[in-house]
């Protein structure tokens, strides 16, 4: 019988770029974070999203903007391939390389020189791969609006063979991804000072939440991650809602921009009621009416009069209604003060992770929290040639999951499946998953967008879970644990 060798390299989810309408070149600003270092005198880029697939407490990754070299980001404990970091550029433009440098540690020391164990996407298409510590060439032409590093590996992955045929792979519970510093270059050899939004404490509220509130809270709408909204949850399509902000000082708000409706897949937009008109203004003050186009691309919308206080309303006045639901989604939302952006941090994302984690104590999931499991199963098919099947979960404890599925034959690849989007406890042994489910047989055509070999569709799914395995109702399989 032919041996066949295969490799599962899986995609992370977040990696569908999101343009923006034009807007105005940026240049500094008084309100950016200010030190006396020459590093930080370098006219800003700024960053209208950044967010990381995990972070350990108190290692979050602000701390890569922050010109210390002795900050951090890292990754949560246990966590390894898989993860990654997400940068969404205010003004698209061209770039020559980038550079990550980790803590000793993260990656096996012994990694071939063959092996690039960290990819680089941009405008959600793959543009190279690399080493940690050394320059990764940026082979993109044109404008570049969104960049995602991706970490596929480490090397310090373990293979356990459950029997015959079936292979678990899995990662130390106590191993984590370190990074210092991330550089980017641009076209003409200078390294940018990137500033993400700063993040300003405070709440959010909405009249209305659909359920489940943790998968469709209003603090979605800050979180960078453009695939997860808030929705309403009202009996009409929106019109009469509202979204409360209010922060711990008073700010100054010269525009907002929006990213309007569901921006999980294009089925999901059209199926979901978007933004049309609303009024903006001091909560009981003075408001004015503004218009969004129906587009997935970022609106950036500049008050008629600036906004300073506390504490502000967006008020739903009419919506563009959805094909399938009435329910009105936004994707993602930020604030400028000229040309800085600014974003809430609310204590929501951390209440409902704790509500999670006490609701799956002693339950069979609190054990695959944040996670990787991942199975390779070989079945003979024909003389000389093997079927494998490659398949991945990661159940997060923000509610959220990834799942990713390869099958070949031969040793060539013949569907691949990426799957993500929210999972909520039905019991303690139940879980529901729903999202959107991409069937793919050529990676390229997949991040070129949806084509006939690539459907993507709105899905859920029923998993229950023991110690020995985790086995989906419709579509997603066994993974064998034990």
């Amino acid at each position: 019988m032919k041996k066949a060798t295969f490799q599962f390299l899986p995609i992370l989810l977040f990696l569908a770029a999101c343009g923006n309408e034009p807007t105005q070149k940026t240049s500094n600003n008084s309100n950016a974070p200010e030190n006396t270092t020459e590093a930080n005198l370098t006219p800003a880029t700024y960053l209208v999203g950044v967010y990381a697939t995990s972070n350990a407490v108190g290692k979050g990754l602000e701390n890569l903007f922050d010109s210390n070299p002795s900050t951090h980001w890292q990754s949560l404990p246990g966590t390894g391939p898989d993860e990654g970091i997400m940068l969404y550029f205010q003004d698209a433009l061209p770039l020559a390389s980038i550079e990550i440098m980790a803590a000793a540690g993260s990656f096996d020391k012994n990694l071939r020189e063959k092996e690039a164990p960290i990819v680089v996407y941009t405008n959600g298409q793959v543009a190279n791969s690399g080493h940690p510590n050394a320059r990764i060439t940026v082979n993109q032409n044109g404008l570049v609006k969104s960049l995602f590093v991706r970490f596929s590996f480490t090397g310090k992955e373990e293979t356990k063979t459950l029997q015959a045929g079936i292979n678990r792979y899995s990662y130390p519970a106590n191993a984590f991804i370190t990074i210092s510093d991330l550089k980017v270059v641009n076209d003409k050899g200078e390294t940018l000072r990137l500033v993400p939004p700063r993040s300003l404490n405070g709440s959010v509220s909405a009249s209305s939440t659909l359920a489940p509130e943790a998968a469709y809270s209003p603090a979605n709408l800050f979180d960078s991650r453009k695939e997860f909204a808030w929705a309403e949850g009202a009996a009409t399509s929106g019109e009469g809602e509202t979204l409360t902000f209010e922060f711990g000082e008073s700010v100054n708000i010269t525009a907002i921009q929006i990213w309007n409706g569901y921006q999980r897949s294009e089925e999901h937009f059209s199926a979901n009621a978007r933004l049309r008109d609303f009024d903006f203004g001091e909560k009981d003050g003075t408001t004015s009416t503004y218009t969004l186009r129906d587009t997935k691309a970022g609106q950036k919308i500049e008050l008629k009069v600036p906004a300073k206080g506390t504490t502000f309303a967006l008020k739903i006045k009419s919506v563009y209604p959805g094909k399938s639901y009435k329910d009105l989604a936004i994707s993602d939302l930020v604030f400028y003060n000229g040309n800085q952006p600014f974003v809430l941090h609310s204590a929501l994302p951390e209440k409902y992770q704790a509500a999670l984690r006490s609701k799956g104590a002693g339950s069979p999931i609190a054990a695959l929290l944040d996670k990787r499991i991942s199975n390779q199963i070989s079945e003979d098919i024909t003389e000389g040639d093997v079927y494998l099947t490659s398949t991945s979960l990661i159940l997060r404890s923000d509610g959220t999951f990834v799942y990713y599925s390869e099958n070949s034959s031969g040793g060539n690849l013949d569907l691949s499946t990426i799957a993500d989007g929210n999972w909520e406890m039905l019991s303690g042994s139940k879980i529901k998953v729903f999202g959107k489910w991409t069937d793919q047989v050529n990676w390229p055509e997949y991040y070129k967008g949806n084509t006939p070999q690539s459907p993507t569709r709105i899905f859920n799914d029923v998993l229950t879970i023991d110690a020995q395995k985790v086995i989906g109702t419709k579509m997603m399989g066994t993974f064998y644990l034990k």
